[in-house]
């Protein structure tokens, strides 16, 4: 479970980092540096970043519900 859910933060990390590049560089890479701020920052003046913040808060924060990746056997 905890492995569908990371696969899923991951893939909307990178539909962040996509979109974007669509609407600047400077966006792009400040998504694939800090994703959850600088996509709450962009997602309030841009429709298009709505989308994957979305995505990965309801995969964070099902992650977290699901006590996340440990290491006890």
């Amino acid at each position: 479970m905890e492995v569908i859910l990371f696969l899923g933060m991951t893939a909307a990390w990178v539909w962040s980092v996509a979109k974007g590049v669509q609407i600047s560089l400077l966006c792009a890479v400040l998504n694939f540096l800090f994703p959850p701020i600088s996509q709450l920052v962009y997602s309030i003046y841009e429709e298009k970043m709505r989308g994957p913040l979305f995505a990965l808060l309801a995969f964070g924060g099902l992650f977290w519900l699901a006590g996340g990746i440990s290491s006890a056997p």
